[in-house]
């Protein structure tokens, strides 16, 4: 899964080499994100390093960078927040025995395990290894919860397996979490292979929305050539996955996990233009 890792604002404000530091290790393709803690994390960065840099060149540099830093770099969970404006440590330190980060990093000196100096962060540390590539359930809130930032921070995503069927529970099932994972506004691509009667594959996605309407939401459905399509992916505007076996869930344990891969920049880019365009055979505006 993506870690999440709590940085403490005055952290990344001390020097514009040290936020380069620290920041350059976060991002969808590096499989760490940073913790949405608060939710205006970013204001209190700023503000940090105009206290500690005001006057100089590395305040405007980090502002700029600050700016530039997209929504997906972060994780969004149902963390509160309260305090973090008075003492971002204090709210850290109880945060952190409630729902533990992978890992918080802070200039102040705390005991507790999981905190780390900003000259610990490294690739050699174990909070920051390469974690690009997992072992994942194959139950359908499993699937959708290890790609849950993609799903809840993009507008555009496109889910790809030649042999989906809504009309299949295995599928359905995952395909009513990815959903209810989505945010009003998303436009949703399905893909699958062109091998099956355009009608079923409409009136499976119809039969399967009685159950569960979101709202908000544009689905568009495609087919496309059976031959050539063979991987599965689950990709949005900020980055992708894909899943090794499929995007449907097992419920019979046969084959209980699936690999789940991270795709680097250039890779990600590439299948993103292969499924593109406007030849949907349907567009529903849900």
């Amino acid at each position: 899964m993506f870690k999440e890792i709590a940085i403490d604002p005055a952290a990344v404000a001390a020097s514009y080499l040290q936020f380069n530091h620290i920041i350059d290790r976060f991002g969808v393709p590096e499989g760490r994100l940073i913790a949405a803690f608060p939710s205006k994390w970013k204001r209190l960065v700023y503000e940090a390093a105009n206290t500690q840099l005001k006057g100089h060149l590395d305040l405007k540099r980090i502002e700029e960078r600050l700016r530039k830093l997209p929504a997906t770099a972060f994780l969004a969970r149902e963390r509160p927040g309260q305090g973090c404006g008075e003492d971002w440590v204090r709210a850290a330190i109880d945060e952190h025995r409630r729902l533990p980060f992978e890992a918080v990093v802070t200039a102040a000196t705390v005991g507790d395990p999981g905190f780390l100096q900003p000259a610990d962060v490294s690739t050699d540390h174990p909070s920051f290894v390469t974690n690009r590539q997992w072992h994942v359930k194959r139950d359908a809130v499993s699937m959708a919860e290890c790609c849950a930032p993609l799903l809840s921070s993009s507008l555009h995503v496109k889910l790809i397996d030649p042999h989906f069927d809504a009309h299949a529970r295995r599928f359905k099932r995952p395909f009513l979490e990815f959903m209810q994972r989505a945010r009003s506004g998303t436009t949703i691509d399905i893909f699958r292979g062109d091998q099956v009667d355009p009608a079923h594959f409409v009136a499976g996605i119809h039969r399967t929305l009685q159950d569960w309407k979101p709202s908000g939401i544009v689905l568009r459905l495609f087919l496309r050539p059976q031959v050539p399509m063979h991987n599965r992916f689950i990709l949005s505007s900020a980055g992708g996955v894909s899943f090794q076996i499929g995007l449907d869930d097992d419920a019979t344990g046969d084959r209980p996990e699936d690999i789940v891969t991270i795709l680097q920049t250039d890779v990600w880019a590439r299948e993103w233009g292969t499924y593109a365009g406007d030849d949907c055979i349907i567009r529903l505006n849900l």
